[in-house]
């Protein structure tokens, strides 16, 4: 698969997946959100999802396992990953079998209203915290059926932790355990099909080390973060991620 790239289109993947890492470790999550919509302008969707499984579930385990409390995080919010799992099967089913394009303009539709709420008022995002299990539920499935067919699954789990205030390292060790799960699972399902083929793991294998040392970068970064200050950077990035997919819709629909 390296063949079939040219050695600008290497230096292209390389530094996307450096940059994506370390906006990851900034927030605790983003890393497909900014690396799929890059890597897609040097190739196809599908083949910028199956080039970032490895760094992407290498970015995930090292952010569940980083900062303590693992246990008590992940028994909190498992539920949300159990629906992830599902919401990525699904989501991989409907990638390989129809156009993934129509879904981006939905998320950054849904994404708008979320941060427009406040003005909104119609839209009432309490019952997120009325109903906290439920909710993660649907933000789970929801989560997994965006991040199986455009490789975007994070604002769905974002939205959900935002309501409910939670702090910054159970945001990060909930939502990487939820993409860890869910990256597993679509991974399995691409193997399914016979999609994942040797020169694709090799060409995975160096991007995910590259992804772990841009993670600990941005990690360092965040850790001067108050927490209310991580809050008001991640809703700058969902309205940066919805202004990317229009961008991405529109240039895949002509």
């Amino acid at each position: 698969m390296m063949d079939a790239f040219s050695l600008n289109e290497i230096l292209v993947v390389v530094t996307v997946v450096l940059g994506a890492a370390l906006i990851h470790g900034v927030f605790g999550l983003g890393f497909p959100m900014v690396a799929t919509p890059l890597l897609a302008l040097v190739t196809d969707v599908q083949t910028a999802i199956l080039m970032t499984l490895g760094p992407n579930i290498a970015v995930n385990v090292w952010s569940m396992l980083r900062g303590g409390n693992l246990g008590e995080s992940l028994g909190r919010f498992w539920h949300v990953a159990a629906w992830m799992l599902l919401g990525s099967v699904l989501g991989t089913l409907l990638l390989i079998l129809l156009d993934p394009n129509p879904f981006r303009l939905l998320l950054a539709l849904t994404i708008v209203l979320y941060l427009l709420s406040d003005q909104i008022k119609r839209i009432d995002f309490s019952i997120i915290q009325r109903h906290p299990k439920g909710s993660g539920r649907v933000a789970g499935l929801a989560g997994g059926l965006m991040g199986g067919t455009v490789n975007v699954g994070g604002p769905a789990l974002m939205i959900y932790f935002l309501e409910l205030r939670v702090a910054p390292l159970v945001v990060v060790q909930a939502t990487n355990l939820a993409f860890l799960v869910g990256k597993s699972a679509q991974t399995a399902t691409f193997t399914a099909f016979g999609m994942i083929s040797p020169g694709l793991v090799l060409l995975s294998l160096p991007l995910a080390i590259l992804a772990l040392v841009g993670l600990r970068t941005g990690m360092a970064i965040r850790d001067r973060f108050s927490a209310d200050a991580y809050r008001g950077w991640l809703r700058g990035v969902l309205w940066i991620l919805s202004g990317l997919l229009v961008v991405q819709f529109f240039r895949e629909l002509f």
